[in-house]
C-alpha cells in the first residue's frame, strides 16, 4: 500500500487569503490592531506555529490563553470568510482525488499545517472533504513544526496497520512549500511538489532536492499513479 499525504493551501486549492484575513479580523476583535502584517511567512507554516508567532509579535509573549481564544475565534470566523472568497481547487485536484478514491494499492491522506477544523473547513467548502478520512489526518495542532506532524503520520500508519511493515519508501508527500520538502526529508518519504499554487519559483523548490517537480497535476491521474510506481 502507497499512502498519499496532501498539503492544503496551493498544493489542492487557494482560499483567496480567507484564512489570513479571518486570523486578521480575529486580531483586530482581540487585540485592536487593525491591519496586522505578519512577521514570517505563511506558506507551509502549521497554524500552531502562527498563532504563537502573533501573539509574541503583539504581547511579547504567548500565552496559553490568548493562542486559545485566538484560535477559538479563528474557527468560528473561517467558514464565513470561505464563502466570502473567491478561491478555487488547483488544476486537475478534483479529478485526481476522484481517480485515487478506492484505487487499490492507494491510501489517501492529509498532512497540513491547518488545524483539523480550518482544515475540513476548506475541503468542505471546495467539495472535497469526502476524499480524506480523519483517521489518516494528521494537522497542525498536533505540532508547530512540519518535521514532527511527518514523523507523526509515519507511527499513526504503523499503529493503525500493525499486521503491515509500513516505512518511509511507502508514502509520498505532495505540496508546493520548502516545508513540505523537508517534513518529507524528516522520515525519509518522497515529496512531489506542484507549482501551480506555489509562492515560490521552480528555482527554489529546486534547491531543497524534492523527489519530483510538476508544473501542475497531469490532466490523466494514471499519470500521476505511474509516477508513484515506479
Amino acid at each position: 500500500m502507497k499512502y498519499i499525504f496532501w498539503d492544503i493551501d496551493g498544493t489542492l486549492l487557494l482560499t483567496g487569503m480567507a484564512g489570513a484575513d479571518a486570523l486578521r479580523a480575529c486580531i483586530k476583535q482581540q487585540f485592536g490592531v487593525e491591519d496586522f502584517q505578519f512577521s514570517h511567512p505563511l506558506a507551509g507554516a502549521t497554524d500552531s506555529q502562527i498563532i504563537k508567532q502573533i501573539c509574541i509579535d503583539i504581547k511579547g509573549r504567548c500565552r496559553t490563553f490568548d493562542a486559545a481564544n485566538l484560535l477559538i475565534n479563528y474557527h468560528r470566523l473561517l467558514p464565513q470568510y470561505l464563502q466570502e472568497r473567491q478561491g478555487r481547487l488547483m488544476p486537475n485536484v478534483a479529478e485526481t482525488l476522484a481517480y485515487f478514491d478506492g484505487l487499490e494499492g492507494f491510501t489517501t491522506c492529509l498532512l497540513t499545517g491547518n488545524t483539523t477544523t480550518g482544515a475540513y473547513a476548506k475541503l468542505n467548502r471546495y467539495g472535497i472533504d469526502k476524499y480524506f478520512d480523519s483517521h489518516y489526518a494528521v494537522c497542525g495542532e498536533l505540532s508547530e513544526d512540519r518535521d514532527e506532524l511527518a514523523k507523526i503520520a509515519l507511527r499513526r500508519l504503523q499503529l493503525l496497520h500493525p499486521d503491515e511493515e509500513i516505512s518511509s519508501a511507502d508514502v509520498f508527500f505532495i505540496g508546493d512549500t520548502p516545508n513540505d520538502i523537508k517534513c518529507s526529508k524528516a522520515i525519509g518519504a518522497r515529496c512531489l511538489v506542484v507549482l501551480a499554487g506555489s509562492t515560490y519559483t521552480r528555482e527554489q523548490l529546486a534547491e531543497c532536492e524534492p523527489w519530483k517537480i510538476l508544473d501542475e497535476l497531469p490532466a490523466d491521474p494514471k499519470e500521476l499513479a505511474q509516477m508513484f510506481n515506479e
